[in-house]
Formats: structure tokens, sequence, C-alpha cells
């Protein structure tokens, strides 16, 4: 591309105020060109042309051996030709492989020896039933920040293969095999259902091993699969095209969408993709198909398979859940109780499964929130046992008396669930000290000071007790009488009248 077409898009992209590493990228080309050519004239770049056509070139006396090569294999790279050039000259070879590149393209050229390539011969797959099959693959991609810092963020791409309905799921950290059910999770709930089979590509986060067809999967995916029985097609190494629809989905995903799109967070970018499907992806004609992938959809989702309310199975018989705002957990249709005061937004608990014991633990501190019997029925609400009933009852007397002071409740709310994250270990003493300083003080303090704390997050027993007491302290200093009386003049003095001195006299009596 080093010609003059070359040159005139360099020096236009940088009229247009470009920098060379955009210039680069923009145009393809190599970085180092772009900048060898920056400043130059057009009377330069002429002049280097010239020079360059009538130069001697270091490969030019190996150049018999080099087309007798190409003649006799014209499939042959240029590493190869470089590599049997070291082999037969060894040290007379005093150029870069990298240089031999270029000439290599240029003796095509000269001698009419094209590069030979195989082609692959395919054959088209007539579309699978109506919520028979769907594809899964992954991708990431770098993107700049408000800040203007490169991030690079990660996506999850399903598609159904027979509507084409596309779901795209985003995150900033590189994908786990607990994550990788997460985004399966969501995928399915945007559907609305599963479909019979998953075509995957080969991945640590899903297989370990493909052991010559008897497929082993990470443990994780493997107790996943399991529960939700459906069966997977897993890509043989190296053969995308065999799941070419997500290819393209995961390619759109990544430069439709995603690509020069400044990045605030991730839910941010996860809310915008929802909308780009729903606008652009999901609701404009299929290339292939001819048809909407949304209408096509509207009969396709009838045909899937419902599936269980949204967990993630982490490792073995660990299993993480949402608490829901009732205070309970859903497992195998049946909810099971939690003590009142437990539910956070976003709140994650693990379910140890043991035989027919379940316990519910806190994900970050392994707080034991209950312990329950599984039942074998469907659709019942399981309560607290007697044990965790007695265990937890004056913790959560202690909580609702504390919100019984705050006129504001939901503020209340928020604050103490802040602290109970922040002092799990010392909630119960927490909750005491609150308690106290809300019996001592007037209820006016107690909501100014938890709004104090709110507004400089400020969650401490300790905090709400100095902030109640200094506002207590304001209200005493505004009520207290002055101890000192207001000075007055005697009334003897009242009708004296002060002297007022021309200013001379002081400059006389300064003089002197």
């Amino acid at each position: 591309m080093k010609d003059w077409k070359m040159y005139m898009e360099i020096q236009k992209l940088k009229a247009l105020g470009f920098k060379k590493t955009s210039t680069s990228r923009k145009l393809g080309i190599d970085f180092r060109t772009v900048k060898k050519y920056w400043d130059i004239s057009a009377q330069e770049f002429e002049l280097q042309k010239e020079t360059a056509n009538v130069r001697v070139k270091k490969a030019d006396d190996f150049r018999d051996d080099m087309i007798n090569w190409l003649t006799q294999y014209p499939d042959m790279t240029s590493a190869q030709i470089y590599d049997w050039l070291v082999e037969k000259y060894g040290n007379g070879i005093s150029f870069a492989e990298r240089t031999l590149r270029d000439y290599i393209a240029e003796l095509r050229l000269t001698e009419n020896i094209p590069k030979v390539a195989g082609y692959r011969q395919y054959e088209a797959v007539v579309d699978p039933p109506m919520g028979y099959q769907a594809q899964v693959d992954m991708g990431q991609i770098w993107l700049k920040n408000v800040k203007g810092i490169r991030v690079c963020v990660y996506c999850f791409a399903m598609v159904l293969s027979h509507s084409r309905y596309k779901f795209v799921y985003w995150t900033d950290k590189p994908f786990t095999t607990a994550s990788f059910i997460e985004a399966h999770e969501k995928a399915f709930a945007f559907f609305g259902g599963r479909t019979q089979e998953i075509v995957y590509d080969q991945d640590k986060v899903l297989a370990v091993s493909e052991n010559q067809g008897d497929i082993i999967y990470t443990e994780g995916f493997e107790n996943y699969r399991s529960i939700l029985k459906f069966k997977i097609y897993l890509c043989r190494g190296n053969d995308p095209e065999s799941k070419g629809r997500i290819e393209a989905v995961v390619k759109y995903a990544k430069y439709n969408f995603a690509d020069h799109r400044i990045f605030k967070n991730i839910d941010t970018l996860n809310e915008e993709c929802i909308a780009w499907l729903n606008r652009r992806a999901n609701a404009k004609e299929h290339d292939i198909t001819k048809k909407i992938p949304a209408e096509v959809f509207s009969l396709e989702k009838e045909y899937l398979q419902p599936v269980p309310e949204f967990r993630t199975i982490i490792s073995g018989k660990s299993i993480t859940y949402l608490v829901r705002k009732d205070n309970t957990v859903m497992y195998h249709s049946n909810r099971y109780r939690v003590p009142k005061g437990t539910y956070r937004p976003g709140l994650q608990v693990k379910m140890l499964i043991e035989g027919v014991s379940l316990t519910i633990v806190d994900n970050e501190t392994g707080e034991i929130y209950a312990r329950h019997t599984i039942s074998s029925e469907k659709g019942r609400l399981i309560p607290l046992s007697h044990e965790d009933r007695e265990l937890n009852h004056k913790l959560i007397e202690l909580y609702e008396r504390a919100l019984t002071f705050f006129k504001d409740e939901q503020t209340a709310v928020t604050f103490l669930t802040e602290i109970k994250k922040k002092k799990q270990r010392y909630f119960r003493d927490q909750l005491v000290v609150i308690i106290r300083t809300c019996e001592d003080n007037e209820s006016g303090n107690i909501s100014k000071a938890l709004s104090y704390c709110q507004q400089h997050n400020l969650y401490s027993a300790g905090d709400f007790k100095e902030a109640a007491q200094y506002y207590d302290e304001l209200n005493k200093m505004s009520d207290r009488p002055s101890p000192l009386p207001k000075p007055t003049i005697p009334d003897k003095y009242k009708m004296i009248q002060t002297k007022v001195r021309d200013i001379s006299e002081y400059k006389k009596a300064m003089e002197g």
C-alpha cells in the first residue's frame, strides 16, 4: 500500500485531526509506516519512491532460489522461505524476516506466481426445528471509559438457531464457570425458556477435556447441566464453522454495538445492549432467512422448555441463590424461609446440600441463616425450625425496635443494612447502642443524626451516637441565656456630647 494513495490517505486523516494510532488502525497499515510518512512533504515522498525503485535490495542476491522454490511450491509462506534461506546460507542472510515478506509479495506479482489458497468445502444445513437448538460463544473487546482509559469487556452470546433471536450479556471480568452459568440463566430468562440442545466451542469454563469424544466437563457446569437436563453439542477443536450462526452474532455485537461506545459501567452497557437487541439485532431482517428474528421468535418461544428460577451452581453441592424480598429462598419449587430482616437488594446466599439437609449460609461472611429439611413436595413455604427461630428471635426484635424510632423508615433500613454488612459480627451490639441513643434523644435530633450519617457514609452506631449528641448540644446552646448582661450607658452620662477635634491639632502634636 506504499504508494500515492496510501500517502494521500494518511495526510487526509492527519488534516481531519486523527492521531497516528487511529490512522494506522483505520487504514489497516503498520504504525511505523504512518509515522514514517506523517511529516514529509509530497516532494519528499516522491523522492523516496524513486530512490526505492533503483535501490539494490539485499534479498536480490537470493532471487533465483526464491523463484525456484515458489515455482515448485506456490503455497510456500515467506516465513518458510526465510527459514530455508537461513538453513542454506546461514550468516549470509543479513536482512530480517519482516523485510522478506514485502519482497516475496512483490516477487509473486512480477513473476506471476500467485499463492495457491486451499478452500474448505461447506454445505448448507437445514435450520433445526423450533425450540430445538441454541448456539453459545464468548468474545471480548477493548473500549474507552469516561476518563479515556482503555478497559476490556467480555461478552456472552446465545442465539436460537431457528429464529436467529439473539441475546448478549457483558461483564468487566473474564468468564469463570460460575459467571458462565449465570449468563445462561440470564439468557434463559430473556428467552423465557431453553432449547433441547446447545452448541458450544471448547472452552476451559465449560469442558476440561474432549477425551476422544468422552467429554469431561468442569464440575460446576456438569452439576448445572445435570439439573437442567439439556443436550450439549461440543464443536471439535479449530472448527468454528460448525457454529457459524453464533460466530456471526459475537462479531455483530462487538463491532455493530460495542465498538467506539464509551464505557460508563457494566450495568449501563448491558442496559444499552438489551435496547440494541430489541431495536436492531432482533428487529432487523436477517440477511439469509429474510425474516425478522423477533417475529419468528414469537412462534418459537412456545416450543422452549421451562427452566427453574435463577440460580448459579458454584461447585460440588454448594449453590448460590438470591434472597427474595419476602425473606425466602427458592429451591426446587419450594420457598425456604430465612429470618425476617435478612433481605437486602442483591444479597446472595449459599445453599449447602447434605443428603436431605439444606443449610442457608451468607455468601460472604459464612453466617448461617437457617437450616431446613428438603421437602419432596412442590410449591410449599418451608418455615424456620424451632432452633433457628430461637437463635434469631432477639436479633429480629432489636432490629424492629430500632426501626420504630425513625420517621424515615426506608432510610433507616438502608442505614441498618449497611451497618450489618460492615459489622456483621457486632450487629447485635450496634443495634443496642442505636436504641439507647434514640431513647436518650429527641426525635428531631435522631432524624438529623440519621441524615448526617447517610450524607457522609458513616455506617456505625458510634458515629450515629456522636451525631445525635452534637445536635442535642446545638439545641441546648440556642436555648441557653447569655451569661453576660447587655452593656448599657448610665443615665448621668447620656447627655454628654463628645468633643470632635480638628485633625490639624493632631498633626501639630505629631510634628512637635
